[in-house]
């Protein structure tokens, strides 16, 4: 049974915490401004979910991976561009790795092609297996099988 960080307890983490998860941030490549707003908003988000820390000596590296789903978050689009609709913007740069990627993903089942796409997209294996209802190493198992089979295609291409 998880214990309740007391007050004062994550008040001196936080003291303690901040500047490192503003660090830990920046390392990942996060501009400074926004690694100060996500880290900000990480401890923020680690005291309304206190309840769910099982360690509070550990509330440091808790918070430091809130700050990193946080800013994982960022990165990901609603909706990624159909190849279809490249055309719509003009005199624009082709990322051929795009082109080629999405080839090799339309040779993948339907499963691993969504599986791929979400790990692209930048969710960790627990966010997929909480949306999939499969466990999240049964998830990185089949991401690895996927890859294998990805590399051995680009190989024998």
């Amino acid at each position: 049974m998880p214990a309740i960080i007391l007050h004062a307890q994550y008040a001196e983490a936080f003291e303690n915490g901040f500047s490192a998860t503003r660090r830990f941030l920046e390392l990942r490549g996060a501009p400074p401004e926004e690694a100060e707003e996500i880290a900000q908003a990480a401890w923020v988000r680690g005291w309304e979910y206190r309840a769910q820390l099982r360690d509070p000596l550990l509330v440091g590296f808790w918070v430091n991976a809130i700050a990193r789903n946080l800013y994982r978050a960022r990165f990901r689009t609603p909706e990624p561009v159909p190849l279809e609709h490249l055309h719509d913007y003009g005199d624009s740069h082709i990322d051929v790795n795009a082109i080629e990627l999405a080839l090799l993903l339309d040779r993948c089942s339907g499963r691993d092609r969504a599986l791929v796409k979400k790990s692209l997209e930048g969710y960790t294996a627990e966010e997929i297996a909480r949306d999939s209802g499969i466990t999240p190493t049964g998830i990185r198992v089949r991401l690895l099988r996927v890859r294998r089979l990805l590399h051995r295609r680009i190989a024998f291409a």
